[in-house]
């Protein structure tokens, strides 16, 4: 966009920039436009295609904000337009687009995964859930949910674990193992049919949903604070928790170390990390009852963990003992 059309834009929201620090064009698809443009490093106008992002949502994602800010957790605020409104509407190159305004971050991007420990990143999970469960919950899903579809999900009709279950049960078909995906298929219906029982019942609060390195801040490689919310809506939390605290075997790992040993860093780690959240929220009867169910879904139809199980089938050296591991994960409940 030209310097005369930003202007424009800016107007509505009652100010005014002297130049373009940074542009940065996130978009889908020519259809998904998503472009970001940083003026003075003090503000980042956003412009996504119409549909992607409207006001209701961006309402949302405000009143999300704040409510991290108020548990100590630094989020860059949202600018409202003149009007009061979130956004505002522009036609460019004859797309309609919705425009809206944030602050631009006073802490940088956290640079790879391993860059702060990750019990930081996860501590303020349990303070959100003990103040917020079941407050003003978001009409909007999170990318986690199970059962009720989160924006990503409402093309292909069910949510992102059954596809993932999908994906892997389809590949173990295809590669001559048979009873394996009936068994895979079988524990997965088995534990989502456990959970319905009570999923209606279980406390569920509003989250980013999206913990990963490129969204969240950092100062002295430490945690500092979190933007992109394109991702967040409401969960159960024990699913928010057990997603969060995942752990499962890198290659590297997966090589050095028996089924056995990666079976009980599983737990092990997981473990350690969900006593960071629970140092803040307690779990009821129910939520202890539930967990291992998710725990279970998640562990073996977690998408990086399907796409290396399905990676070690595909290699003759790896495959038996992938075998084994997906053998051990049914056989943990």
């Amino acid at each position: 966009m030209q310097t005369e059309e930003i202007q424009k834009i800016l107007a509505v929201f009652g100010l005014t920039f002297q130049k373009v620090t940074a542009f940065y064009d996130t978009s889908h698809s020519e259809n998904d436009k998503r472009l970001n443009y940083i003026l003075d490093d003090r503000y980042v106008l956003k412009l996504h295609s119409a549909g992607s992002i409207w006001e209701e949502r961006l309402q949302e994602i405000n009143r999300l904000i704040e409510r991290y800010r108020s548990i100590g957790v630094y989020c860059p605020r949202m600018i409202p337009t003149v009007s009061g409104a979130l956004s505002c509407q522009y036609e460019l190159n004859g797309q309609q687009c919705s425009c809206f305004l944030e602050e631009f971050a006073i802490y940088p991007v956290c640079e790879r995964d391993d860059q702060i420990e990750r019990k930081e990143v996860i501590a303020h999970l349990g303070s959100l859930a003990e103040r917020y469960s079941g407050v003003d919950l978001s009409q909007t899903y999170d990318m986690w949910s199970l059962f009720e579809l989160s924006p990503l999900d409402a093309q292909e009709g069910i949510d992102e674990k059954q596809a993932n279950a999908n994906l892997l049960i389809d590949h173990l078909t295809q590669a001559g193992l048979p009873s394996l995906a009936a068994n895979v298929a079988a524990f997965n219906e088995r534990l989502r049919k456990e959970i319905q029982k009570n999923f209606r019942k279980l406390p569920r609060c509003v989250y980013q949903g999206d913990l990963n390195c490129t969204n969240y801040l950092q100062k002295d490689n430490h945690f500092a604070g979190l933007i992109d919310f394109n991702l967040s809506g409401t969960d159960v939390n024990v699913n928010e928790f057990v997603n969060e605290t995942n752990w499962f075997a890198s290659t590297e790992e997966f090589d050095k170390m028996s089924v056995s040993e990666i079976l009980s860093h599983m737990d092990a780690k997981q473990s350690e990390y969900l006593n960071v959240i629970l140092a803040n929220y307690s779990l009821n009867p129910l939520e202890k009852e539930m967990l291992p169910y998710f725990k279970g879904i998640c562990d073996l139809f977690q998408y990086p963990n399907v796409c290396r199980i399905i990676k070690w089938l595909q290699d003759d050296a790896r495959k038996e003992k992938a075998v084994k591991l997906i053998e051990g994960i049914l056989q943990k409940i």
